[in-house]
């Protein structure tokens, strides 16, 4: 009976120590202000992404911006998460749609890979992926 008490503190000290050991870096590579020089009307133009470290965990923020005329649409500030590949992922939700953006960087670009739904379902949801470059 001792020994299974044992072994059980045992496993309890490895897992504290094993979470002890993992490290949270701030700021993420994501972390700044990304462009698409490119993009149509309706496509994202521009990606804000902010992240902080607090008591070992990560915060990330998002809002993301869409080519409109005269000026740039924006999507306020919204909690975005950090997904087990790395990458973030945030839903993005307007009065007539909404996007859910999963963003991860490779290299010098930002991959963004763009769902977007109406929100009553009256078209079908579409799916694009844009390349934004760190201003």
């Amino acid at each position: 009976m001792r020994l299974i008490i044992l072994a059980a503190g045992l496993l309890l000290l490895s897992c504290a120590a094993s979470r002890a050991q993992e490290r949270v870096y701030c700021p993420l590579p994501e972390d700044g202000i990304w462009i698409n020089k490119d993009a149509e009307p309706k496509q994202i133009s521009r990606v804000e992404i902010e992240s902080r470290c607090q008591d070992n965990q990560v915060h990330v923020r998002a809002r993301a911006f869409t080519s409109c005329i005269p000026r740039d649409c924006k999507w306020g500030w919204t909690e975005a998460a950090r997904r087990s590949d790395g990458a973030i992922q945030v839903l993005l939700i307007g009065f007539l749609s909404s996007k859910q953006l999963t963003m991860k960087v490779f290299s010098d670009l930002l991959d963004v890979h763009v769902i977007n739904v109406t929100n009553d379902l009256s078209q079908p949801r579409t799916e694009e992926t844009y390349n934004l470059t760190r201003k």
